[in-house]
């Protein structure tokens, strides 16, 4: 197992490596304006080490733990954000879709309703978002939870409306309480599924995260990219663009561990079957 992870570790290092160099060579061969070697970039997301602009993301002193001005400006309060439209999408998600997923009535009624919604662009709605909302966070928060629920809540629908015919017959059969049914049968049974729509959920977040911020923000990294395309400062685009896949890499690192850890039970019990 060790050995395994060291050579995940090289492999990841030499492919990062790789595609560094692959881009530093095109780069420097097409002595394009708009596409910066990253020799040019990486200065631009540390304090001290050059870049015009706006701060840095990140500081070269470790008395700062490696972060700048620019990430407890912009950085700080897009996470904030995103984070809570995503923790509101979960809620509604799973309640939601749990209870459509138990009743097959109110999957046919609200079928048609559930498809037109979420067929509607979220970036279309940032106009309308503001001025029902208002300006400052809460409208750029809805505009989140309403673009990511819906992997959320169907993947929950769908898990919760797979659960075995034979176990609900058994917890029937045994008058289990419906909270103890719903907490030890139907939630567990559909957990895969919606830990998978939780992740797909996770990535579209970081999207909108920027998309909310192009209009009436005072702060960001969404506000942060407009003004670096509109001052044509494109190192800096390009090192915001760089940290966001840095973040998004890490974000979905860690729904990778813990969706690893919560089912584990379900990996055992395979296992214990194919014995």
């Amino acid at each position: 197992m060790n050995r395994d992870r060291v050579w995940s570790g090289l492999s990841a290092v030499v492919s990062i490596g790789a595609t560094v160099l692959i881009w530093e060579l095109l780069t420097r061969a097409s002595d394009s304006l708009f596409l910066p070697p990253p020799s040019d970039v990486f200065p631009h997301l540390f304090s001290g080490l050059g870049g015009i602009g706006k701060p840095p993301y990140l500081s070269s002193s470790a008395s700062d733990l490696f972060l700048g001005d620019g990430f407890y400006d912009d950085v700080v309060p897009s996470l904030w954000r995103m984070i809570r439209g995503y923790v509101l999408a979960v809620v509604v998600g799973v309640c939601g879709g749990t209870m459509l997923g138990l009743s097959n009535t109110a999957r046919e009624y609200c079928h048609f309703v559930v498809n037109f919604v979420r067929a509607i662009p979220p970036p279309a709605l940032l106009g309308v978002w503001i001025v029902v909302f208002g300006l400052g966070d809460r409208p750029k928060i809805y505009l989140i939870a309403f673009a990511v629920v819906w992997p959320i809540l169907l993947n929950t629908i769908d898990g919760v409306a797979a659960v075995d015919e034979q176990r609900k017959q058994v917890a029937a059969a045994f008058r289990i309480p419906f909270r103890r049914q719903l907490t030890g049968l139907y939630l567990p049974s559909a957990s895969p599924k919606i830990l998978s729509g939780m992740r797909i959920a996770l990535s579209f977040a970081l999207i909108m995260m920027i998309i909310s911020e192009i209009a009436g923000a005072t702060n960001g990294v969404g506000l942060r990219l407009i003004e670096d395309v509109t001052f044509f400062n494109i190192p800096d685009l390009w090192a915001t663009m760089v940290f966001l896949a840095v973040i998004g890499f890490i974000f979905n690192g860690a729904m990778s561990l813990m969706e690893g850890r919560l089912l584990r039970w379900q990996q055992e019990a395979a296992r214990s079957q194919d014995a």
